[in-house]
């Protein structure tokens, strides 16, 4: 008998109609590229007890079972402006919801209004007047700064953008902005779809439906950043097929370099940055369902993160004291210079819950855990 081999695997994605029902994901245009897959089964084994005339039981039986689906996927857009990456249907089943701004805002750039400062800017006659709507999108100024300062914070009624950046000098009417295409990924409580995956393994098919998850964010300098999905489905069928010929997306990812990482404004540099999603998820019983559980639902969500840069004098960067007062401060990190595939992730208002001196290679450094405060607006990933 062959062996099967565990590297000769495809995994398809589909975000389904109807809750738990299996929308057939195709190879040609549901492949995601990931890597390091692992499936585990979580039956209820019921213990018997029953009296047989002997020493022995009848054995246990076999109840309902859950699935848990976990890899990564390499952090990178579609490669085209306002096109959702490959990942993104399964980014939405783990409470993100999806954002495409698909024409710039404005179309062509226009000036700024009046009364902005060196952190923010007031948008133009053009910009909406929503509160929070452009949270977590970049915004272009024709100014002194490398690349898009992204928004933290929007007040529609003013139109004041919150920045991620300190632009040195106080913006004026005389500077142009703009918002690019982009597609938005921003912590959703409501209408949180589920998904089906069909995982092929050198001959043997599994497909689990009815999929909910959790994850992370990381981020390490030099390296493209990474997305870690763990999800929670319900068990459908195995059975033998062939691996398909998967088509996948061709864009590869950008390295965290030559871009930005921001703590309250103030390039810092650091080795690594995370952001865990924290979704608890539990599947409801229901006799008449599949297994005898609903499909997993998100019950909650504690987002937090940890950033490690090199110390500072307290002069240049003073986290204790944000930390013991609990002042809320922005972390940003930025890279990637093609359009469709530049990354913005913004923590608007990180809540420092520790800080541990530390060393790398001989530089002291500071290990700094956060917590992500807001509701619906902890962390915005960005794709422009």
């Amino acid at each position: 008998m062959a062996a099967l081999r565990s590297r000769n695997a495809v995994v398809l994605y589909k975000e389904e109609v109807t809750e738990g029902i299996d929308p057939t994901p195709a190879a040609s245009t549901d492949a995601v590229l990931v890597e390091d897959v692992s499936l585990d089964f979580n039956p209820t084994i019921v213990q018997t007890n029953e009296v047989t005339g002997s020493l022995d039981s009848r054995g246990p039986i076999t109840g309902g079972m859950t699935a848990s689906l976990g890899f990564s996927v390499y952090m990178k857009g579609s490669g085209a402006a306002g096109t959702a990456p490959e990942f993104g249907e399964m980014l939405k089943a783990c409470g993100w919801g999806e954002t495409v701004t698909g024409t710039a805002v404005p179309a062509s750039p226009e000036a700024l209004g009046t009364g902005a400062s060196q952190t923010a800017a007031t948008l133009g006659t053009s910009a909406g007047a929503t509160d929070d709507q452009y949270n977590g999108m970049p915004v272009d100024i024709s100014f002194a700064v490398s690349g898009s300062a992204f928004v933290s914070d929007y007040v529609g009624s003013s139109k004041v953008a919150t920045l991620t950046d300190d632009l040195g000098a106080a913006l004026t009417s005389t500077s142009n902005y703009q918002i690019p295409i982009n597609v938005l990924y921003a912590p959703a409580s409501a209408s949180i779809p589920t998904g089906t995956f069909y995982l092929y393994m050198d001959g043997v098919r599994y497909i689990l439906v009815g999929n909910r998850g959790s994850g992370s964010f990381a981020l390490a300098s030099g390296q493209p950043g990474k997305i870690q999905f763990n999800f929670t489905g319900l068990f459908s069928s195995k059975a033998d097929a062939a691996v398909p010929t998967a088509t996948y997306d061709t864009t590869r990812p950008p390295i965290w370099k030559n871009g930005k990482a921001l703590i309250d404004r103030y390039a810092s540099a650091m080795a690594s940055m995370s952001v865990d999603w924290g979704n608890a998820l539990t599947n409801p019983d229901n006799p008449n369902a599949l297994e005898g559980f609903d499909p997993a639902i998100i019950t909650r969500r504690a987002m937090t993160g940890s950033v490690d840069p090199m110390e500072t004098l307290v002069a240049t960067r003073d986290v204790m004291t944000a930390f013991r007062n609990g002042t809320q401060q922005i972390v940003h990190a930025q890279f990637g210079s093609v359009a469709g595939n530049r990354i913005g992730l913004t923590i608007p208002a990180a809540f420092y819950t520790n800080q541990t001196p530390g060393d790398r290679d001989g530089v002291a450094t500071v290990t700094v855990p956060f917590s992500c405060v807001g509701e619906d607006s902890g962390a915005y990933l960005c794709f422009y």
